[in-house]
């Protein structure tokens, strides 16, 4: 019998599926999505590569495994980051961020693709995080539109626009860094809505409509 480590099975298991988690991410930083297979993630974590099988099934399971993993840990941090700001319009600017940070540095497939890798239940599982990603800033288009910091006729036309500018900030181009990106993201997001600034960069009331 293989030697157990953490105290229990279930401790055993979290390691080495945190080890294969952690392979698997650092395989797509170097060789991108395709470019892997099970037996160099097994390899890379130090695991056998039969028992790679008793994890997961094939590159697809762990795929949808690992990107559930992340999404859920992105959450928790925008929605601690959300929860220290008051201001809708700061809460905007974390989010856009966040994001931008988030997916300059991440490799996983697009997601277009990665839909059409995951199988179907986990591909409607992604999809689910991706839509409670979306209500965050639907809830701060709201609350910043009724506090007229944001000029917003359609919110869910204004999520959709605003996701897909986020997405094309978050695009790897070598010409520009993380920073200028977000600062790029942010201010076409800005001047979108409407908002406007004092000389001192806070954030003012629109006049009432």
């Amino acid at each position: 019998m293989p030697r157990v480590s953490g105290g229990s099975i279930s401790a055993h298991r979290a390691e080495q599926t945190r080890r294969l988690f952690h392979a698997f991410r650092d395989l797509l930083y170097e060789r991108g999505y395709d470019a892997i297979s099970l037996a160099d993630i097994a390899e890379a974590a130090g695991i056998a590569r039969t028992a790679m099988y008793g994890y997961f099934a094939d590159k697809e399971s762990l795929l949808a495994a690992y990107t559930a993993m992340e999404t859920e840990e992105f959450l928790a941090t925008l929605d601690a980051e959300l929860r220290a700001i008051d201001s809708p319009v700061d809460q905007l600017r974390a989010f856009v961020r966040l994001q931008v940070e988030y997916f300059r540095d991440s490799h996983l497939p697009p997601g277009p693709t990665l839909r059409l890798l995951l199988p179907e239940a986990a591909a409607t599982e992604i999809i689910g995080h991706i839509a409670e990603l979306e209500s965050r800033l639907h809830q701060i288009l709201r609350v910043g539109r009724e506090a007229r910091f944001f000029i917003v006729d359609d919110i869910d036309a204004s999520t959709s626009m605003i996701t897909a500018c986020v997405s094309r900030g978050a695009a790897a181009d070598p010409g520009r860094s993380t920073a200028e990106s977000v600062a790029a993201t942010l201010d076409f997001i800005m001047r979108a809505l409407g908002v406007r600034f004092d000389a001192e960069g806070n954030a003012r009331q629109l006049p009432r409509r």
